[in-house]
């Protein structure tokens, strides 16, 4: 088993500065949040951990096609 599976992490947004929770697993709140390949590849260059929600949600609106 992954050893991520079972975590939860308190998590501050570096982006917006939001507290949300990181659960790496199918109940993350990151979960079903759609992004292109360019909304991933703006985020793999400018962020080295996890964002909240709203400004993966954001970004993707703003990177869509």
């Amino acid at each position: 088993m992954n050893e991520l599976t079972n975590e939860r992490k308190n998590k501050v947004c570096p982006r917006c500065g939001a507290h949300f929770v990181c659960t790496h697993d199918a109940f993350c709140q990151c979960v079903g949040v759609q992004l292109n390949e360019k909304a991933r590849e703006y985020l793999r260059t400018h962020y080295s951990d996890c964002l909240c929600r709203s400004c993966l949600e954001e970004i993707g609106r703003k990177l869509g096609d």
